[in-house]
């Protein structure tokens, strides 16, 4: 049973490290890059599950008391939250305003009415940000964007699932647009990779303990 939960755990560190490691190179390997934020959650999940693994094995066997019940809801929760808190998508290489009018040129030409109007997006944390609201009508059917920016990351949060559906058709034109490789647009690329071999030597550290020979 050691052996089982050890593989398990392991197994969920690798998945974070190789999801993080596939992020940065996705963003760092195009002019324009785009990232469903739906991915971290195979970032998220993996650890919250490799972290209770840990708490419910006991000499090599799972016990459930009062603490590894609690652990659990909390890790739903968790989960829960991230899922809602990943919706929408990273661009990177473009601005908002660039982001936004090929957005809406994208959806012209589907055949939608589009208009656009600044507004103010909250938080989970109740904090507000400016962003710019895209609304999109065809077929008495209404589908909203909100768009942000922070430093070099433009953040498309689509309303609902059939938003996010919508936007997945506008993708291929955010990748066409002829913009010049910006390596400073794309540098927290740098930070995931980075992140990705700190998870893979932590893991090698807790899993595998290599002894350290000193020399004196």
């Amino acid at each position: 049973m050691t052996q089982v939960l050890q593989t398990l755990q392991v197994t969920f560190f690798a998945l974070s490290t190789l999801t993080l490691l596939v992020i940065g190179i996705v963003i760092l390997r195009r002019a324009v890059s785009i990232v469903d934020r739906r991915w971290f959650l195979a970032v998220l999940i993996p650890l919250l599950l490799a972290n209770t693994l840990s708490i419910m094995s006991e000499n090599g066997q799972l016990h459930l008391d009062w603490r590894t019940w609690l652990i659990l809801a909390a890790d739903v929760i968790l989960i829960i939250g991230a899922i809602w808190l990943s919706r929408g998508f990273q661009v990177y290489g473009l601005d908002s305003q660039q982001v936004e009018q090929i957005l809406a040129d994208s959806l012209h030409a589907q055949g939608f009415s589009v208009s656009a109007r600044s507004a103010e997006k909250q938080d989970l944390w109740g904090r507000t940000k400016n962003a710019r609201l895209l609304t999109a009508v065809k077929a008495e059917r209404t589908h909203l964007f909100w768009v942000t920016s922070l430093f070099n990351e433009v953040l498309v949060r689509p309303e609902r699932s059939p938003d996010a559906n919508l936007f997945r058709r506008v993708l291929p034109a955010l990748h066409a647009e002829p913009v010049p490789y910006d390596f400073k647009a794309h540098a927290v690329g740098v930070l995931y990779i980075i992140l990705a071999l700190v998870f893979a030597l932590l893991s090698w550290i807790f899993f595998f303990e290599p002894r350290f020979i000193l020399i004196e």
